[in-house]
């Protein structure tokens, strides 16, 4: 009987379109009036966008020596985000991800992009 390897989805995009889409994601939300203010309180944007490239990578099935420690809800509780603010982060998420990969792909990071804009609402949305 054969069988078949899964391949992570990681490996099927490659680290270093996962890093060209966080590029262009955060140039995108960093420059929408309706949330853009939110990224201004980050202080080193390069080492951000390495950070949170390595998050999706090891969310997305890959293995890494150094894997970033990330506390989602504790970073972004203080902002005080709203459900605008959840749907302009996803709108460009889709539209980026949609843009710059395969559809099966982007369709595949969505969905997960998608459980923690869920868990954010459950957990720190404050209108």
């Amino acid at each position: 009987m054969a069988f078949r390897k899964l391949e992570p989805l990681c490996d099927k995009i490659g680290a270093e379109q996962i890093r060209a889409v966080i590029d262009e994601f955060y140039r995108r939300v960093s420059a929408d009036p309706r949330i853009g203010h939110h990224f201004e309180r980050i202080e080193d944007f390069e080492d951000h966008v390495r950070r949170i490239s390595d998050f999706w990578y090891q969310n997305l099935g890959g293995r890494l020596e150094q894997p970033p420690t990330i506390d989602m809800v504790g970073k972004h509780a203080p902002l005080k985000l709203t459900e605008d603010d959840l749907q302009a982060w996803m709108e460009h998420f889709r539209a980026t991800t949609d843009e710059m990969l395969d559809p099966a792909h982007a369709k595949e990071w969505q969905q997960l992009a998608e459980g923690i804009a869920s868990r954010m609402r459950q957990d720190i949305l404050t209108g």
